[in-house]
């Protein structure tokens, strides 16, 4: 998983504690974190590459992103070969 920032407002510590946030919450199958049952993506991984699959599991991780991670806004998810990657905005903005 790759990332790209939109906005230079973010330190890099900052940066590296959102993509480690943003990755654990793409990463993690719908209602398995311990005590945070309402966490994750109900469809990971997505069962197939076709773009239905890709857009589901793009749309749940921005919606996800946006309950989870309130310094940061995914607005693009990118599949590109094996690796996705995803277009971050600064979200204090």
């Amino acid at each position: 998983m790759t990332f790209d920032y939109t906005s230079n407002g973010l330190t890099q510590s900052e940066k590296d504690s959102i993509e480690n946030n943003i990755s654990t919450i793409a990463s993690t199958p719908y209602a398995t974190a311990p005590f945070i049952r309402n966490m994750g993506i109900k469809k990971y991984p997505p069962e197939t590459q076709s773009s239905i699959a890709e857009n589901q599991y793009a749309t749940e991780v921005m919606s996800q992103t946006s309950i989870w991670e309130d310094r940061a806004k995914v607005t693009e998810v990118h599949f590109e070969n094996k690796n996705v990657r995803m277009v971050v905005e600064d979200g204090r903005n």
